[in-house]
């Protein structure tokens, strides 16, 4: 059953909704404010995640033993390579989700939504038997140093345990940016920051607990978060909202998320396979690099950050206005991203450059882990803003529901070409210069890629839109 805007303000009145359904529709009002203030509770929301890692970085840096900066940081790869697949997951979900919402079709809605939790739910629990089970094997295929790889055990176990968690908050955060709703999960962050961060100095600084202590503080507060979304998401409109259990995985729905989710899971799957396999080249190089990338990472996310909030921001835009077949809106958007994310980036990374030693040592006070994450900086920061004008196309691209050439190229620039530049050259020129440059190279390649394709794509609906059954059928998802 589709519901037009006028039915739904009525179904207000009715009950159906109310003052806990935070749902916007963004096909209206001035683009550039309605894409800042859409992206601006995502950017902060992740922020606050970036700090959430930085918490567990200085807390573990600080007050365990020498290696455990290292160990962590080897473990929570292979928990990312998970949680990013379900991050593009969630990315892939959201555009469906916000073309249903856009078309105003809530019976669609309901079965995109319910099916994608319960999707959720289930790869959590079988991927936390995964990882208790082959944690240790994943670890030594990594090349974690042999004097560390016993705590990184327990840290990455214990971890696991918080994965479910974590799935149904990512995809759940995906549903409510689709329906415009990114300040509800901005305010949840902040409720688990704050616990996590509490946890982390009474279990590590008071109580001397470890590692094993500061994995225990993440996983309460993803528990936390995940029990507080699942309120939300159960309170939203009745016409389409989650129903943990008198819902069903409906199969065209399914089919449906798996067309285009899948792609864009392993979009972010192959980007975090690509990261572990440089990984296990860095560390070849010892504990102080290893290390210096970690603390590296928890800076980088001060761009990286930004520019992918841009970008999950823009699904749901360009979602929203395809469902309603304003084109110009798309292009317009798109524009506007570009420009801001470029300046941003630019402006930051200069700061960054500048006061890079200084911030680094907020982490640790290790001479040589800073000077490894310092030259990392200087080498990365520079094209920062290519890797923000990536992200913009990507967002578009998924937007537009072609979450199929963005995984490829990802794949190309990413795995084989990133990966391929260290394997070639490292054996020539053994140094960390090499691994930094394999970044710039495959950002520079993947943004020629990206715009090429998106303009041929937005070229294709805009050709269409004069065409009544052409654009119909280009727009049109199967529903059951």
């Amino acid at each position: 059953m589709k519901m037009g805007e006028g039915e739904f303000r009525k179904s207000r009145k009715r009950g159906l909704t109310g003052p806990k359904d935070t749902a916007v529709h963004l096909e209206t009002g001035n683009i550039g404010l309605t894409l800042l203030r859409f992206a601006l509770p995502i950017f902060f929301m992740q922020m606050l995640s970036q700090c959430y890692h930085i918490a567990d970085s200085i807390v573990v840096g600080r007050f365990c033993e020498g290696g455990a900066l290292a160990a962590v940081g080897v473990a929570s790869l292979i928990i990312s390579v998970l949680i990013n697949f379900f991050l593009g997951f969630g990315v892939g979900i959201s555009s469906l989700t916000a073309k249903f919402f856009g078309k105003w079709d809530h019976a669609g809605l309901k079965m995109i939504i319910n099916t994608s939790l319960y999707v959720a739910i289930g790869f959590g629990a079988l991927l936390t038997l995964v990882i208790v089970v082959f944690g240790n094997a994943f670890l030594h295929v990594l090349s974690c140093p042999e004097e560390v790889i016993g705590i990184g055990t327990v840290y990455l176990r214990i971890c696991a345990i918080g994965l479910t968690a974590q799935l149904f908050y990512n995809v759940s955060e995906a549903i409510l940016r689709a329906l415009g709703d990114t300040k509800s999960p901005l305010i949840f962050l902040c409720i688990a920051s704050a616990l996590n961060i509490v946890l982390d100095i009474i279990a590590v600084a008071v109580l001397g607990y470890g590692v094993a202590g500061a994995a225990v503080a993440t996983v309460v507060s993803q528990w936390v978060a995940a029990l507080i979304m699942g309120f939300k998401i159960c309170a939203m409109n009745s016409e389409y909202r989650f129903e943990p259990f008198g819902g069903y995985i409906c199969a065209t729905a399914l089919r449906d998320i798996l067309k285009i989710g899948l792609p864009s899971g392993f979009q972010a799957f192959f980007m975090s396979l690509s990261s572990l396999f440089i990984q296990v080249s860095i560390n070849g190089f010892g504990v102080a690099a290893a290390s210096g990338m970690i603390v590296y990472a928890r800076v980088e996310g001060f761009l990286y950050y930004p520019a992918f909030a841009y970008g999950m921001a823009l699904t749901g835009f360009v979602g929203q206005n395809l469902g309603c077949e304003a084109y110009d809106r798309i292009e317009k958007s798109i524009k506007i991203s570009n420009r801001t994310l470029t300046a941003f980036t630019i402006v930051a990374g200069i700061v960054f450059m500048i006061f890079a030693r200084p911030i680094l040592s907020i982490f640790t006070t290790d001479a040589a882990i800073i000077d490894n994450g310092a030259q990392a900086v200087y080498y990365t920061f520079p094209l920062y803003f290519v890797y923000a004008i990536n992200q913009v196309y990507i967002g578009g691209l998924k937007g537009l529901g072609d979450t199929v050439h963005p995984m490829i190229y990802t794949v190309i620039c990413y795995f084989f070409i990133r990966v391929g530049w260290c394997l070639t050259v490292l054996p020539l020129w053994h140094d960390m210069r090499v691994i930094y440059l394999a970044y710039d190279i495959s950002w520079i390649v993947m943004v020629f890629c990206l715009r090429r394709k998106y303009k041929k794509r937005i070229t294709h609906f805009t050709h269409h839109a004069d065409c009544p059954e052409g654009k119909r059928a280009s727009l049109t998802f199967q529903e059951g």
